[in-house]
């Protein structure tokens, strides 16, 4: 009998150790009316002696309360005794605090925390104009994108990170004098982003680059509409241009799936936005990455340039590089997209691992082209620069030519990849 007693206390402290409880409330006015539509933030004090050892990881969740104005977040079974949590809603007047907030220890047990806010006042607006440059030309049907900015956590192995997540919010399309207007979320307590960039169909797509408010090519750099800011935003754009002056330079590469992401290492990346600046920070051009996560700038002048990424909610560190009369192609790029960051890196040329003597060869070419100094096999293949597959052969020491007769004059781009690496090169057909 005993044993059976404490088989079933052992059961029950069992349950109870991975018990998960919730974290609720209500939100209501001054005057006692409910208030739906309402987030309500629940997150670690990392501030108030947070240990992830003992009290378990970071947290971070939210609620919308509903029609009655209850919202209800359900802690992580993790969470431990001890666990400072602390939680805030958005209030609604510069005459009162702007944050409601309140703190709490966890206990193992189910935690009440309401709010009592202020009447929201008429929603504010975020509005302003897009133009093409610095001047008075109106970016006409430019796409606008609102984006929400929120804190967040990531854990990589057994330590936790902080970072930013980015979520869009809403969209425009500018007007024909470049105008775009949003209602303000109300109430919210994250930043906001602007981002304006063209479509592929309009006539300057390719000569103005992404730009985030107030004159940003990345994220983490653009300004902020802090979630303090409660009347109406004017957040004019202008585009940052791009000039490329023309060459016989070319930079190419390929954007790849790096460590602790959920897909798998080593998986193409496509619709990656690609920046290519000079060593004095002025735009050149963009790209995005194609379905087979290849990337190309062609017709480049000799020179130095800085080459980097806009991905939401990673960093990305310009990668240097140079191309000029005797080095005219820089074709081993990769980028690595990982949870936190997104940098470029040159990669082992094909040359130097298979032995190659003398390369590709004629280039420009006719009719075929040789691939010389081969020691183990490989496969060539032939994209334009829209990344259509048009020429694709197995190639060895003793089968080293690929006939190109069929191709259109004009620029394409060689894969050259093997067992041990790949290499991408500019190929012009006369």
């Amino acid at each position: 009998m005993r044993k059976n007693l404490l088989f079933i206390m052992a059961m029950m402290l069992s349950v109870v150790s991975y018990a998960q409880y919730t974290f609720s409330g209500t939100v209501l006015t001054t005057g006692g009316a409910p208030v739906a539509g309402q987030t309500v933030y629940v997150t670690t004090d990392s501030s108030i002696a947070w240990n992830p050892a003992t009290h378990g990881p970071y947290i971070w969740r939210s609620a919308v309360t509903n029609g009655s104005g209850a919202y209800s977040v359900t802690l992580p079974s993790t969470t431990n005794p001890g666990h400072p949590i602390w939680a805030y809603t958005a209030n609604c007047s510069t005459g009162t605090p702007l944050t409601l907030s309140s703190y709490h220890t966890y206990a193992g047990v189910n935690i009440t925390s309401n709010f009592t806010k202020c009447v929201p006042p008429p929603p504010a607006a975020l509005s302003g104009t897009v133009t093409l440059g610095t001047g008075t030309t109106p970016a006409v049907g430019a796409k606008v994108m609102l984006i929400r900015k929120h804190p967040d956590s990531i854990q990589i192995g057994t330590t936790w990170f902080f970072t930013w997540t980015l979520t869009a919010q809403d969209s425009a399309i500018t007007n024909s004098t470049g105008g775009y207007s949003f209602t303000l979320p109300s109430p919210r307590y994250d930043s906001l982003l602007v981002k304006a960039f063209l479509l592929p169909s309009h006539a300057s797509y390719s000569s103005y680059l992404p730009t985030y408010y107030s004159s940003s090519l990345v994220w983490n750099s653009a300004t902020a509409i802090a979630p303090t800011v409660t009347t109406s935003v004017t957040a004019n754009i202008a585009l940052i241009g791009g000039t490329n002056p023309g060459g016989a330079g070319f930079i190419a590469g390929s954007v790849l799936m790096g460590a602790n992401k959920t897909t798998a290492v080593g998986d193409p990346v496509p619709n990656r936005l690609i920046i290519l600046t000079d060593a004095a920070n002025n735009a050149i051009a963009y790209t995005y990455s194609d379905n087979l996560g290849k990337f190309s700038f062609p017709s480049l002048p000799y020179g130095n340039y800085k080459i980097f990424g806009d991905v939401v909610g990673k960093t990305s560190t310009p990668l240097n590089l140079s191309i000029s009369t005797s080095s005219p192609s820089f074709t081993s790029i990769l980028f690595e997209e990982k949870a936190l960051t997104f940098n470029a890196k040159t990669t082992t040329s094909v040359s130097n691992v298979l032995g190659q003597q003398h390369g590709i060869y004629p280039n420009p070419a006719k009719d075929a082209i040789t691939i010389t100094g081969l020691t183990s096999d490989a496969t060539v293949t032939i994209y334009d620069m829209t990344g259509r597959t048009l020429v694709q052969q197995a190639v060895n020491a003793g089968n080293n030519n690929v006939n190109i007769a069929t191709l259109a004059t004009g620029n394409y781009v060689l894969k050259l990849a093997a067992e041990q690496a790949t290499t991408t090169i500019k190929l012009t057909k006369e």
